[in-house]
């Protein structure tokens, strides 16, 4: 498998664009979130120009075909924050993200990246497994979330650290 890397090209913008939609759409669809916040293209557009000013996003190709990406933030003391990463739904469960992690490390080690974070709902179970599997094994902080809008509450719990939370 030719799995490689690059930073975002101006000519990739807006596909890009639209795996943001993808993703972001990914996680309101694993939380049955209602319609009303599902995001739109051009939100994802927006979303996009601000990720480039704050850190770097990089493409995920097959051979030469774009398949998905990465976004990271890099900051002080030589530690880095993976924000995001994103893989199409017709490549998904082909090893595509694996060997991307494995690029990412790659990335990061190139880059004297003494440690990188990363953020994943609980519900996203196989994240989770990718993550664990690719080193992430230091629970760093958890971050709890109260809902205001009372349709977005969930009924399933998990128990962590002795605490039962809702499993957003």
């Amino acid at each position: 498998m030719n799995i490689y890397i690059n930073e975002l090209s101006d000519d990739l913008f807006l596909i890009t664009a639209k795996m943001i939609t993808g993703l972001m759409n990914y996680h309101r669809k694993l939380n049955n979130a209602p319609k009303e916040y599902w995001q739109t293209d051009e939100q994802s557009q927006e979303t996009l120009r601000n990720w480039i000013e704050e850190g770097t996003v990089y493409n995920i190709f097959l051979d030469d075909e774009p398949v998905g990406f990465f976004y990271v933030r890099f900051g002080g003391q030589n530690v880095a924050w993976l924000e995001d990463l994103f893989i199409l739904e017709q490549h998904r469960d082909k090893g595509i993200g694996k060997y991307a992690m494995q690029k990412l490390d790659e990335l990061m080690i190139e880059k004297n990246v003494v440690a990188i974070f990363v953020d994943v709902i609980p519900r996203n179970t196989g994240a989770i497994k990718l993550y664990r599997d690719f080193g992430f094994n230091h629970l760093n902080l958890i971050q709890l979330r109260k809902n205001y809008d009372k349709i977005l509450d969930k009924d399933e719990d998990v128990e962590i650290l002795g605490f039962n939370f809702k499993k957003y």
